[in-house]
């Protein structure tokens, strides 16, 4: 019974995220409500709420699974330490439309510091026993990064004059990871120079559809 009722929860989830990204891509994030999506997804409103606060919450929720997953897809044995930074720049890339409601110019105070947790939440997941330092320190230089993170991947969704991901992935090392060198196991160090390349996400159920 409990797996059941599991999977309803999931396929519910996965309704509610692929309509409002559709929704978003369509008409863009300020002008979808909680009834567009719920429409979109054909669930009541009840259920939703029952799931999500607001639309705020559903769209932080999701892109937060969607962003766990890809981390965990592209996860080996061999991580570099900033294998994460690298799938974060990589989605911003391939949907700039849903980081401009997550980290644009217009996205609101409460989304946008949502999303810089989430950001700092899974870099210390990802660098508490990867990086030689105390913990005092190592809160202190999560959230500069996660902040500086959050600058740079607005900067490879500007409408304007985009930055690729690859100048974005090189101006995260030389600006960043060079001030903690000294706290990376020098073969991590390694194996982060031999692996500059930024993951292509992987469109699958669940996922943001292609801008296509």
């Amino acid at each position: 019974m409990a797996t059941t009722t599991d999977r309803r929860v999931r396929r519910t989830r996965e309704a509610l995220h692929r309509a409002l990204i559709e929704l978003m891509i369509e008409r863009g994030y300020e002008r979808v409500t909680v009834s567009d999506i719920i429409d979109r997804a054909d669930v009541g409103r009840s259920t939703f709420y029952a799931h999500y606060r607001d639309k705020d919450d559903l769209l932080i929720s999701s892109c937060t699974e969607f962003l766990r997953r890809e981390i965990a897809r592209t996860r080996t044995a061999r991580d570099a330490p900033w294998a994460p930074v690298r799938v974060m720049i990589g989605l911003a890339a391939a949907y700039p439309d849903v980081y401009q409601a997550l980290i644009g110019p217009k996205s609101s105070a409460v989304v946008l510091r949502s999303y810089q947790q989430t950001v700092a939440d899974i870099l210390h997941e990802h660098l508490d026993r990867r990086l030689d330092m105390p913990a005092d320190e190592l809160a202190g230089s999560i959230t500069f990064l996660s902040w500086g993170l959050i600058g740079l991947l607005g900067s490879v969704i500007d409408q304007t004059d985009p930055t690729l991901p690859a100048t974005a992935w090189r101006r995260f090392e030389s600006l960043c990871t060079a001030g903690l060198a000294r706290h990376v196991p020098r073969v991590a160090i390694a194996r982060t120079s031999a692996d500059n390349s930024v993951p292509r996400p992987q469109t699958a159920h669940g996922a943001p559809p292609s801008r296509d």
